[in-house]
């Protein structure tokens, strides 16, 4: 176990330009910027942010809303663009770099809107990018690999606006912060007429949180901005797309909560780490032909293996004939394989729920040790318990 972590310091919000006087004259920052949104055209009809117990800031409606009916529109007028300002930079990078000029500059009017946003604190701790060796040793392997890939990722913008940064005076911290804001708010918007698309950010839409495919309000984009559509009563939830818990916990510092007996239909428990071992190097080779290789997992919603897997473990197990034919229809040719399948994998899995049962148990040890990392070992206990769960219930 590492000794125990120096508490790491909190950062302070952004400040807001002393000239800006939007925040003083409403007094309360969420105030101010909604009325900074409408000026700017956006419609909000019904909606308010709120602060929600164990969610953080989120948005809910002040009234009834009828199936159907717009409650946000935010018009192309009102999105924030890149200026496009460093051509071989990504569209990340490019935003990143825009909305940090733009905030930093005293007549920008920006401030009002960045005060709504997360701090450098709050980003250091719910990213797993941010995290200190001792906490990122936790995380489950699945996380490796996209956290990996969102380093190399930051390396390559980093690198692409150095020679900005220092001829403006900025530093690679103000770049990561802004970085970070754009990872987590922007959205993709693809103008009428065939036109270049970018990233952009939207304001107010920017309060949504994320909930799973299907329980949560409808966004569209339309000609001339995007509309948000809803039908409930309270929180107003958009999703960010069907990811897994582990892709969110990278990108967004957050894990979806969700009882073992109805888990989230977005998540999968990767399985990598514990199948691509068991395969003989003429099996992998196979698999990579066909474009089989990785990419496996348990499916906690329908408690099944996904159809990678299948294939996977069936080429481990079947004639050439037989895995031919189960990969081009879905089905064993004869003789049903799944009981086959299943006792192949079996002790695989069992490998992994010990892991992940001894490791939930690591770390709620830990949570009860370090309060100053509390809220960062908080997540990695959720995702332990997820995927023990579905282990479990797969193997019962």
């Amino acid at each position: 176990m590492p000794p125990r972590a120096v508490k790491r310091k909190k950062l302070s919000e952004p400040e807001s330009p002393a000239n800006d006087a939007a925040a003083t004259t409403y007094g309360d920052k969420h105030a101010a910027f909604t009325a900074w949104s409408k000026e700017r055209g956006v419609e909000i009809r019904n909606a308010k942010p709120a602060q929600l117990p164990g969610r953080g800031l989120g948005l809910v409606t002040t009234a009834k809303i009828k199936p159907g009916a717009r409650i946000l529109f935010v018009p192309e007028k009102a999105m924030f663009k890149p200026d496009k300002s460093v051509p071989n930079a990504s569209p990340q990078a490019q935003l990143a770099i825009s909305a940090m000029k733009a905030c930093k500059a005293t007549d920008s009017g920006m401030s009002t809107w960045a005060a709504t946003w997360p701090t450098d604190s709050d980003f250091e701790h719910s990213m797993p990018m941010r995290w200190p060796a001792y906490l990122r040793d936790l995380l489950p392997p699945a996380v490796e690999q996209p956290l990996r890939r969102q380093e190399e990722d930051y390396a390559k913008d980093v690198e692409a606006v150095r020679d900005l940064l220092a001829a403006g005076g900025y530093s690679e911290d103000d770049f990561r912060y802004y970085w970070s804001i754009v990872n987590s708010r922007s959205f993709h918007w693809k103008p009428p007429k065939g036109k270049a698309g970018s990233m952009v950010m939207c304001p107010f839409i920017d309060y949504i949180n994320h909930a799973p495919s299907g329980t949560t309000c409808d966004v569209f984009q339309r000609a001339n901005g995007y509309e948000v559509v809803a039908d409930r009563n309270y929180e107003i939830l958009a999703t960010y797309g069907a990811h897994s818990n582990d892709k969110l916990l990278v990108h967004y510092g957050f894990v979806c909560a969700s009882d073992p007996k109805t888990p989230n239909h977005d998540d999968d428990i990767r399985l990598d780490h514990i199948l691509l071992p068991a395969l003989t190097p003429a099996v992998r080779t196979q698999l990579q032909d066909v474009g089989f290789l990785g990419g496996y997992a348990l499916l906690p919603a329908t408690n099944e293996l996904c159809f990678k897997t299948q294939v996977t473990v069936r080429a481990m197990l079947l004639t050439c004939n037989e895995w031919e034919y189960y990969v081009a229809n879905g089905e064993d040719l004869g003789e049903d394989h799944s009981g086959a399948v299943k006792k192949f994998v079996e002790p695989l899995l069992r490998r992994y729920w010990d892991e992940a049962s001894a490791s939930f148990d690591c770390v709620a040890q830990r949570r009860k040790q370090m309060p100053a990392e509390a809220g960062e070992l908080a997540l990695l206990e959720t995702r332990w318990s997820q995927i023990a769960h579905a282990l479990q219930k797969l193997l019962t």
